[in-house]
């Protein structure tokens, strides 16, 4: 009863035997109080849970993160290898089509000396075809000629038919 009397002086209440709606009305509010502060106690206790809640999915959100982390590392890693597997692969190869070239520069700065620098030399001219009917003839006349193309390095056909043309003479008593 002492604890109700100075909670009645504190708002101001006298400490006379009140009326049954007044006492009635004191005990709701100290029913309500106490159930102020277990309403309290679980909002604290909800409170720390949620809390708790929280500090255990970031800590498992964190987990996450790194281990996807390491994964990508991991996988990327991998990619860089093989990346660089495939950089010294072309390397290796750009170094030997490198020397293939030289190779194939100095084979046709060789074959250009060879064939810029022909012998002045004095290529015989093949005698006219006469048109004789002898297979030995004709023979001897397509050897010459032959020799007198190499001797001259003529390789275009175009231009050996037109020479050949030349050193006919009576020719269609061959062809018939």
């Amino acid at each position: 009863d002492f604890g109700r009397t100075d909670r009645l002086r504190s708002h101001g209440l006298r400490d006379e035997r009140s009326s049954p709606v007044t006492s009635a009305l004191e005990n709701r509010v100290i029913t309500l109080e106490e159930s102020m502060g277990d309403v309290k106690e679980r909002i604290d206790d909800v409170d720390d849970r949620f809390n708790g809640g929280v500090r255990t999915i970031q800590e498992q959100l964190r987990e996450f993160v790194w281990d996807t982390i390491g994964s990508l590392e991991n996988k990327l890693a991998g990619k860089d290898d093989a990346l660089e597997a495939m950089v010294t692969a072309l390397k290796e190869e750009i170094n030997e089509l490198k020397g293939e070239l030289k190779i194939f520069k100095v084979s046709i700065v060789n074959g250009m000396l060879a064939k810029s620098k022909p012998q002045a030399m004095d290529v015989p001219k093949p005698k006219a075809f006469k048109g004789t009917r002898s297979a030995s003839e004709v023979d001897n006349f397509l050897w010459a000629i032959e020799q007198y193309f190499c001797a001259m390095s003529i390789e275009d056909d175009a231009i050996k038919v037109n020479i050949v043309a030349i050193y006919f003479t009576g020719v269609a008593l061959l062809w018939w």
